[in-house]
């Protein structure tokens, strides 16, 4: 499931159309984010505006970081995640792009995505989470399930967003 926004804003006198994807399901603690890539030759690159309130702004060069507590120069890329968020938190992302001469962009749309609680994938508590937790996953796998132990997002399901839960914890013996 990828939630999509589409915001024109303005970079150096001419207009740029920034989409802003959230992908998920990210792994607990992380959020990726991916847009379309502005095609004008004077690109320096884009920054990812991010922090746990709203935005308070739309433009950085009036309100600087708008509420935001962090920004990151991600250069010229266009797709860019972000790791060690704080599980069972909101986070707010927006992005700039910039041009050579340093102008700045108002931001694009703002996105948010919760972090969700931590769930241990060690699901037969031997301190590794390895082969015999996929297959206790694999043996409770569909839905909806009440209860079900492989539930590790609680969602009422075992399916893929558990599976890369489980993957990001793994851990062979």
């Amino acid at each position: 499931m990828s939630k999509t926004i589409l915001k024109t804003v303005l970079s150096g006198g001419t207009i740029l159309l920034l989409n802003i994807v959230l992908i998920a399901p990210a792994l607990a603690g992380s959020a990726t984010l991916s847009w379309s890539g502005n095609t004008e030759s004077d690109l320096a690159g884009y920054k990812v505006y991010y922090g746990t309130t709203a935005r308070t702004g739309t433009d950085p060069k009036v309100c600087t970081m708008c509420g935001y507590s962090t920004k990151v120069d991600v250069g010229k890329v266009t797709t860019y995640t972000i790791s060690n968020l704080t599980n069972n938190t909101t986070y707010y992302f927006s992005i700039t792009a910039y041009d050579t001469s340093n102008n700045e962009s108002v931001f694009s749309s703002e996105v948010s995505k919760l972090i969700p609680a931590t769930t241990s994938a060690d699901l037969n508590k031997d301190g590794y989470v390895n082969m015999a937790d996929a297959a206790i996953m694999m043996g409770q796998w569909g839905g909806p399930k009440t209860g079900a132990s492989a539930d590790l997002n609680n969602d009422g399901y075992v399916n893929m967003a558990d599976a890369a839960i489980m993957m990001g914890q793994w851990k062979s013996v």
